[in-house]
C-alpha cells in the first residue's frame, strides 16, 4: 500500500510540474467566467452547487487536489502515507502555506475544518462523503493523523472534495461572505446572485501561480445571453454549454468548444415513501417506460452514454456489466402499472428546470415517450434554486423530479451519499439494511476484486428496486474564447484556474 501511495504521489508531482504546455505563459489579465446560478454563501462545508464549488476552490485549499485524471495530488499536504491496512493515514503539511490574513496554515486548522464537517450540528452534505473517520490528531504543527473506523483506500482522494476545504477558525463568523483562505485567489467583491470578483493571492504557496490577476464569476441565467456575451468577448468561459447551442458555438471562429467524457447524470428521482413510487412496481414501470437513447439525444446531442439506473457509469471500473441494459418496454410497464393498481394509467407531475443543460429537453422527451406505457405526465419547470431547495428535498405525492449531479471521483461517494439510509443526498428516502451493510463492508476493503463483488451486489439491488431512473450519463461540455489558454476540463466538473491565462 505504501509503495502504491508513493507511486501516486510521484505521479502527481510529475503532472503538476508538466501541466503547463510549451506555450509561453502570460501573466496578468482578467478572466470572466459565466455561470447560470449560484446559491448564496461561501462556507465550503455548506455549499451545494457547482457555481459555489468553483469559488471555494479558488479561495481555499484542501489537503489534496483532485487532478484532471481523477487522482489525488499534493496541495496543503506535500506527502502522505497509510499504515499496512489503511486504517491510519498521516498527512505532512507544507510549511509555506498561509491564509490570506497572513497566518500560517497548521495541523490544528485541518483538524478543526474536518471535525466541523463531521459534526452533525454543522449539517454539512459532506459529512458522509469523507470516509469512516474516527478521530483526527494534530501530532505537531505540520503533521495530521487520521484514525479510521476501518480500512479505507480512498481517503486521500476524498480529502480533495468540495467540502473538505481547510478554513481558519477565526473566520468562522464571516466565512459565508468574507472568507479567508489559502487558495490561489482572494475574494475582493461578492454580490450573491450577481457576481464575485477574485484577485491573485500574492502569497500563494505554489510559487509563480496563479497567472491571472483577477477572475470574475458572473451570473447570467439564460444560456442564450451567455452565448451572446461569449461571442462579443464580454465573458471568456461558459461553465456549461447546452447541446442545442454547440453547433452555433462551433461556427464562431473566436470560440472553442471543449468536451470531456464525464460521469455526470440527470436522474428522475422517485420518493419511495410517497404514492405512487412507494410501490416498487411503479418505480420499475417508469424505468421500462422511458426511452433512454431518445432522452440522451435530447439532453446531450448524443454526447453521452446510456445509463442503467444506478449512478455508476459504464466507464467506471466498478460498473456491473452483468446487468442487462434496460430498454423501453411499454407492454411490461403497462403490466407493472396494472399489477400496482393502475390499469388505466396514472397521472404524475415531473419537476424540471431550464437552468441546467439538458434537463428540460429530456423532460419533454420523457413526457412523450412514457405516454404509451400509461404515464400521463405534466411538466412543471422551475428555477433551479427552487428545484434544489423546495422540490427535491421535500417528497411529493404523485410526482417525480429531475436532479442534476456531477460525477464523483470514488465508487463510495458515487453510491453511499445517495442510498445509505438517511445519508446526506438520499432525498428519495430509500432504505435497505442489506445495501447499508454492503456499502459499509465495501468501503472497508482495499482489494479491488473483493470490493467490486460487493459493489456489484449493491448495483444489482438498485437495478431491481432503486429509487431513480438514470437514463444516461452526459459528457461535460464547456465553451471558451480562444484567447483562453491551458484551461482543462475536469470530468467531475471542478474548476482549476491556477495555470490558465488569457492572451489579449
Amino acid at each position: 500500500m505504501r509503495k502504491r501511495l508513493s507511486m501516486f504521489l510521484v505521479a502527481g508531482l510529475a503532472l503538476a510540474l508538466s501541466a503547463v504546455s510549451a506555450e509561453a505563459q502570460q501573466r496578468g489579465g482578467v478572466l470572466k467566467f459565466a455561470t447560470p446560478s449560484v446559491k448564496p454563501g461561501l462556507d465550503p462545508a455548506r455549499t451545494r452547487t457547482g457555481d459555489a464549488y468553483m469559488l471555494t476552490a479558488m479561495i481555499f485549499s484542501n489537503l489534496t487536489r483532485i487532478s484532471h485524471e481523477l487522482r489525488a495530488e499534493p496541495q496543503l499536504a506535500h506527502k502522505w502515507e497509510a499504515n499496512s491496512d489503511s486504517t491510519e493515514w498521516t498527512f505532512h503539511l507544507r510549511k509555506d502555506a498561509k491564509f490570506s490574513n497572513g497566518r500560517t496554515v497548521v495541523a490544528s486548522d485541518v483538524k478543526f475544518s474536518i471535525d466541523r464537517i463531521l459534526d452533525p450540528k454543522t449539517a454539512s452534505k459532506g459529512r458522509k462523503s469523507l470516509g469512516p473517520i474516527k478521530e483526527i490528531v494534530a501530532k505537531d504543527d505540520h503533521t495530521v493523523l487520521f484514525k479510521l473506523k476501518g480500512p479505507y483506500a480512498d481517503l486521500a482522494l476524498q480529502l480533495g472534495n468540495t467540502f473538505a476545504r481547510i478554513i481558519a477558525k477565526e473566520n468562522l463568523s464571516d466565512i459565508s461572505n468574507k472568507p479567508i483562505g489559502s487558495g490561489p485567489f482572494i475574494l475582493k467583491e461578492y454580490v450573491p446572485g450577481n457576481k464575485a470578483i477574485l484577485v491573485r493571492n500574492p502569497n500563494y504557496f505554489e510559487k509563480g501561480l496563479p497567472y491571472l490577476d483577477e477572475v470574475h464569476q458572473i451570473y447570467i441565467k439564460e444560456y442564450a445571453a451567455q452565448v451572446s456575451a461569449l461571442s462579443t468577448g464580454e465573458i471568456d468561459i461558459m461553465y456549461f454549454a447546452p447541446s442545442e447551442i454547440i453547433g452555433q458555438l462551433k461556427k464562431d471562429p473566436n470560440v472553442e468548444v471543449k468536451i470531456v467524457s464525464a460521469p455526470s447524470f440527470q436522474p428522475l428521482i422517485m420518493w419511495v415513501n410517497e404514492t405512487p413510487f412507494k410501490d416498487v412496481r411503479v418505480r420499475q414501470a417508469l424505468r421500462f417506460a422511458v426511452d433512454r437513447k431518445a432522452m440522451m439525444e435530447a439532453a446531450t446531442g448524443g454526447l453521452g452514454v446510456l445509463g442503467n439506473d444506478t449512478p455508476v457509469s459504464p466507464s467506471n471500473p466498478y460498473y456491473n456489466k452483468a446487468l442487462p441494459q434496460r430498454r423501453q418496454d411499454a407492454a411490461k410497464a403497462k403490466k407493472l402499472l396494472a399489477e400496482a393498481g393502475y390499469p388505466n394509467g396514472i397521472d404524475i407531475t415531473l419537476y424540471t428546470s431550464t437552468q441546467r443543460p439538458g434537463l428540460e429537453p429530456a423532460a419533454v422527451v420523457a413526457q412523450q415517450v412514457v405516454a404509451s406505457s400509461g404515464f400521463r405526465v405534466k411538466i412543471e419547470s422551475v428555477e433551479i434554486a427552487r428545484l434544489y431547495k423546495d422540490i427535491i428535498p421535500k417528497a411529493k405525492p404523485m410526482a417525480t423530479s429531475h436532479n442534476n449531479w456531477f460525477g464523483r471521483p470514488t465508487i463510495d461517494e458515487s453510491l453511499t451519499p445517495f442510498y445509505f439510509t438517511k445519508s446526506n443526498w438520499n432525498y428519495t428516502g430509500y432504505s435497505n439494511p442489506e445495501v447499508d451493510k454492503l456499502l459499509d463492508q465495501a468501503k472497508s476493503l482495499t482489494d479491488f476484486a473483493a470490493r467490486k463483488k460487493l459493489y456489484d451486489k449493491v448495483q444489482e439491488i438498485l437495478y431491481h428496486e432503486g429509487p431513480d431512473v438514470v437514463p444516461y450519463f452526459k459528457n461535460y461540455v464547456s465553451a471558451i474564447r480562444k484567447e483562453v489558454k491551458n484551461y482543462k476540463l475536469i470530468p467531475v466538473q471542478y474548476v482549476d484556474l491556477r495555470e490558465t491565462w488569457v492572451e489579449r
